[in-house]
Order: C-alpha cells, then structure tokens, then sequence
C-alpha cells in the first residue's frame, strides 16, 4: 500500500502578490479503495457516491465472528462516538458482510444492536462483494464446515479503512491499534483535509478577485 502526500504551494510576485503557479499534489491518498455501492439492512442503497461529503470508517467482516469482529466494531463505536462529543466530527461507521450466506438483513439487525448506534451493515450480491474487496485489497476465504454445513468460519482481513468527504482512503486502522491511538491518527487526517478546503477556497476566492480586478479595467479604460 502507497501513502501519498499533499502539497499545495502557489506561487506569486512580490510586487503585486498575483498568482503565477499553482502546484498541487494528493496527501495522504491510499493505493487503496475504490467505488462501491451495496445495501444496507433497510434495502437502501449505499454506495461512494452516497457517500460523498461525509467521513467514513470502513470494516469488512461477519456476524458469525467469534472474537475479532467483535472486537473492531467496539472499536469502531468508540471513535465515532469520542470524534463526535469531544471533537464534533460526524463519522459514517459501515460494516461490509463477507458472508452473504447467513448474514440476512434480520441477522445484522440483530447483531448491530450491541454496537454503535450509528453503524450500517452492508450487503452485497458476490459481484459486488468482490469488487469491493478487491477495490480494498480485503482478503477473504472460506472454511471447511462438518457436521453442520452452516457451522463454518472465514477468515479475512482485519482493517478498519477512512475514507474522506471525496471518497477516497486516506488512512486506515491495523487490528493491533487501540482507541488511544485511532482518535489521534483519525484526527490528524481530518485536520489535513481541513487545511487542504481552506487552502482550496482562500486560492480560488484570490483568483476571482483577479479576474474581477481584470474585468473592471477592461469596463473602466476598455482596454481589449
């Protein structure tokens, strides 16, 4: 996985402070992600696009998981909670199923009343369940069963990926990150973000104030 970097420098003269570069450059963009769309257990469809605007964290994993999802959706809750009293941030916590076989709407109903209030589940037909694991680099397989043929375990990939208001995976948690370390890396991604609009908006207001300046002395002197 490829970590970028953001940078945007504008250059500009001294004498008249008019902008005559501008160089730009993604921060802190994965190799990592892509478009998906799915369902959530209300049959609504949820997809990058939906999306778009909003703060995701984003875990793949099944309800018939007997410890480590339990333990990463906990983790997961937790965030989105301290993110949003201590520091005002609204996250979208989503749970994709890698199971479609017994995770039916009712069964992740059932087991998202333990977690977070605001955790989705997601599902997926196969194609878009491959899609998506593909887009994120999600391994999984399954598990032979025995006796029962419903009694069987999948083994995956346990990562937790943040996605930013454009959609793209800025960052992501590895199973061995505690909360005392997820709000700050999360932190430090919003505040990037943050910076980079503020750059983006106070570039463009500059630019059409130039262009206005322009516009009046081609009205004032005619000039052509």
């Amino acid at each position: 996985i490829f970590l970028g970097h953001y940078e945007k420098a504008v250059v500009s003269t001294q004498s008249t402070g008019e902008i005559t570069s501008t160089e730009s450059k993604v921060y802190g963009e994965l190799a990592v992600g892509g478009p998906f769309e799915m369902k959530n257990t209300k049959g609504e469809v949820v997809s990058t696009e939906t999306l778009k605007g909003k703060w995701v964290l984003l875990y793949f994993g099944f309800t018939y998981c007997p410890d480590i999802c339990p333990e990463q959706m906990e983790l997961m809750g937790d965030v989105t909670e301290i993110l949003k009293t201590e520091h005002g941030i609204e996250v979208v916590p989503l749970m994709i199923t890698i199971d479609l076989e017994r995770d039916t709407p009712e069964v992740l109903d059932n087991y998202l009343a333990d977690y977070h209030p605001s955790i989705q589940a997601l599902l997926g037909t196969e194609e878009q369940l491959d899609s998506a694991c593909n887009h994120f680099r999600c391994y999984r397989s399954k598990g032979k069963s025995y006796d029962d043929p419903n009694d069987y375990i999948l083994d995956h990939t346990v990562t937790q990926y943040i996605l930013n208001p454009d959609g793209k995976t800025v960052g992501y948690f590895m199973s061995t990150r505690g909360l005392e370390e997820r709000v700050p890396i999360f932190l430090g991604h919003y505040e990037r973000y943050k910076a980079l609009v503020e750059q983006v908006e106070q570039d463009t207001k500059e630019k059409l104030s130039n262009l206005l300046d322009r516009a009046l002395t081609i009205v004032t002197f005619g000039i052509f």
